[in-house]
């Protein structure tokens, strides 16, 4: 009978507990690392910046170039949401080395930050790779941002045949799609030139609460200007007059930023009412391995 020392009743212990973690966690348990649960509050609390930079130490601590992977995708996303795309993408390089095979986690992310640098090329290049030979979720989401691409781009009927790549039943965006192209946008130049009227660039584009402010501004202060040039009194005249040259020149240049406000705004709720919130969430309790979550 062999007689064990504690010392190797602890080893054989902490080498089982090793060898059963890489089994457990390729089974898809719900085995936590507890490290992980400090980056998810940090994220939680919407400190993203340094939820990447806990995400990044735990790529650099880890071992299995599996985990590393999932790790980097989660920096990247975290960066994602802190608008660093540039890091995001550095994260995402790291990911695809460590693990060529989450090539459509990474590139749905790629999207995404072209998206949010407003890259639409490159957004385009990307969704469009991920509309054909993947899960009905990913071909969704895919199909409604590379119709939200093309409609930045210009191009409604690219718009129509990208949303008709998804697998579900789009007729809402059809729908708003038709209602965008029915419409017409403002002409800033128009919106310029009625701005020469204080207050009727605004209502051009339909801001008619800023037309009112322009026009009773502009009305005092020229009435301001007339009546101290009639009692001769020159300094406040001048004052007044300095004032009312930047309102009205506020006036026009008020008209044609109305006007791109008016266009963005359209196509902005075209573009919502195509993807409908549809968006991807990492579920952080699930890591190390890399699970998304699809909402529609």
């Amino acid at each position: 009978m062999t007689t064990l020392s504690l010392k190797d009743i602890f080893s054989r212990v902490a080498g089982l507990t090793f060898t059963l973690y890489p089994l457990l966690s390729s089974l898809g348990s719900d085995v936590t690392l507890p490290e992980t649960q400090f980056a998810q509050k940090l994220s939680d609390e919407g400190n993203h910046p340094a939820a990447a930079v806990e995400f990044r130490r735990l790529a650099i601590t880890s071992t299995s170039t599996c985990t590393r992977a999932s790790f980097h995708w989660a920096a990247a996303y975290e960066y994602g949401l802190a608008n660093n795309t540039s890091l995001s993408e550095k994260m995402l390089d790291q990911a695809e080395n460590d693990n060529p095979d989450i090539t459509t986690e990474a590139l749905l992310l790629r999207g995404k930050n072209a998206m949010t640098t407003r890259n639409w090329n490159e957004a385009a290049f990307y969704f469009q790779g991920l509309t054909q030979g993947t899960t009905q979720p990913v071909s969704r989401l895919a199909s409604r941002s590379l119709a939200v691409t093309r409609l930045h781009q210009r191009n409604v009927s690219g718009a129509r045949e990208s949303l008709a790549l998804s697998k579900d039943d789009e007729q809402e965006g059809f729908q708003a799609i038709d209602n965008y192209a029915r419409g017409s946008d403002k002409n800033p130049r128009i919106g310029g030139l009625l701005g020469m009227i204080p207050g009727l660039g605004y209502a051009y584009s339909g801001e008619y609460q800023n037309a009112a402010r322009s026009l009773i501004l502009n009305s005092l202060f020229i009435f301001g200007m007339v009546d101290t040039a009639d009692k001769n009194l020159w300094g406040p005249f001048a004052v007044i007059s300095f004032f009312e040259v930047t309102w009205y020149s506020g006036s026009i240049y008020g008209g044609i930023d109305a006007a791109h406000r008016y266009n963005q705004d359209r196509l902005e709720n075209c573009a919502s009412e195509i993807t409908k919130g549809g968006q991807i969430t990492p579920d952080y309790s699930q890591l190390p391995i890399l699970r998304l979550q699809y909402k529609f």
